[in-house]
């Protein structure tokens, strides 16, 4: 099954408000190179509200994929046995976020994908016989989540 990430759009149109409101208020745009970089920053930010997360957790490996308007922008596959760990944590006040340690190169980082992510990554782990931690705090909001249900 295919889990898609959320952005956090909200964050990133304050970011954009920060960068255009104060010129826009005071009155003062910028000249030259300071108006070429507050622009190029727009730019960025915008284009960041387009972009997707995707990760696929199959039997033997996870995909995970970044893209713009479907164009990719990162790729990466880790089969089960490139895994060192799957950890589960806390992110903040109620969210999870799910790491996958690797034996080489750089981890995989999973958080605001919802629940649907972090249960077939238990159950992946499961199937592979690979090490799998939770802390105490992922282990009291799954106690929470399954109350609330």
């Amino acid at each position: 099954m295919v889990h898609q990430g959320k952005v956090q759009r909200w964050l990133l149109a304050i970011m954009l408000l920060a960068v255009n409101l104060p010129p826009l208020l005071l009155g003062s745009f910028p000249n030259g190179f300071a108006l070429y970089f507050q622009l190029f920053v727009s730019a960025l930010i915008v284009l960041a509200l387009f972009i997707e997360a995707r990760v696929k957790v199959r039997n033997g490996n996870i995909s995970y994929r970044v893209e713009l308007w479907g164009l990719p922008l990162y790729y990466k596959t880790v089969y089960a046995e490139e895994i060192k760990r799957i950890e589960f944590k806390r992110s903040n006040w109620s969210s999870k976020v799910a790491v996958v340690r690797v034996k080489k190169g750089i981890d995989l980082r999973f958080a605001l994908f919802g629940n649907g992510l972090f249960g077939d990554l238990s159950q992946f782990a499961i199937q592979n016989n690979l090490e799998l931690r939770k802390s105490k705090d992922y282990q009291t909001i799954e106690k929470f989540d399954s109350n609330r249900r």
